[in-house]
């Protein structure tokens, strides 16, 4: 399989993808982190200030509800500040207070209304279908746990063209570490100079161009500008930037 970016050909065996914001665009985050944070105060009793600095740290402004920087925190990491959080709020032990937060978190995320939210981001499944079809290989290694990361791809329409999806509790350091790419090549067979690297932030280029991958992509389409993914071979505003040939 041969892709083209902004003129320049590379013959590669696959893709590995970032999800939110590569593939996946963030339209969700805060509706679903307003209703992780209602099932939080609804089972816990907490008053509006707890659920206002909860929201923080959940990633929402409270005053405005828009979405802060916050929101791109790893699952694992918003779980443990959560329950971090609601310990010394609500005074019970903080392993008990992480427990329950991943309990409710599971239980807002399975009755989470993913259909009316959950949005592709531009080409990326028309890109994700040319890929198929030219024979390649696509992989998704995210901050994300793996299950919800499935379902969220399955929603948008694309987990259907994903051969492998990696989530952050398959590898134990997360990107910029290179560690979650490198499992996904040993799960498949290939090589990862082998394979281009797609993300939208910092932290994909350099996990990338850790594990070696050729050629990484930087797109614009999520958190980071320019000036985060200036170390990428190529920045593109969107996937549809992206050609493939068999």
């Amino acid at each position: 399989m041969v892709i083209e970016v902004e003129g320049k050909r590379y013959r590669i065996v696959g893709v590995v993808f970032d999800k939110d914001g590569t593939l996946v665009d963030f339209s969700h985050w805060g509706p679903l982190m307003r209703a992780r944070a209602r099932a939080l105060r609804e089972r816990f009793g907490l008053n509006g200030d707890a659920v206002q600095r909860l929201l923080s740290i959940l990633g929402v402004d409270p005053v405005t509800g828009r979405t802060t920087p916050a929101i791109h925190r790893p699952r694992a990491e918003t779980e443990r500040l959560s329950a971090s959080f609601l310990s010394g709020e609500i005074g019970i032990p903080e392993d008990e207070a992480l427990r329950l937060v991943r309990e409710i978190f599971a239980e807002v995320d399975g009755v989470f209304p993913w259909e009316r939210h959950l949005r592709s981001t531009p080409g990326a499944r028309e890109l994700l279908v040319r890929i198929k079809e030219a024979g390649g290989v696509v992989s998704v290694v995210t901050h994300d746990s793996t299950a919800p990361a499935e379902r969220h791809l399955r929603h948008a329409g694309l987990l259907e063209y994903v051969d492998l999806v990696v989530g952050a509790d398959r590898f134990s350091v997360s990107k910029p570490d290179p560690e979650g790419i490198l499992f996904a090549c040993r799960q498949l067979g290939v090589s990862p100079s082998s394979f281009a690297m797609v993300g939208d932030s910092r932290e994909d280029v350099e996990a990338g161009r850790a594990a070696g991958c050729r050629p990484v992509i930087g797109v614009l389409t999520g958190k980071g500008g320019r000036a985060d993914l200036q170390n990428a071979d190529h920045v593109i505003d969107d996937l549809s930037m992206i050609r493939v040939y068999p």
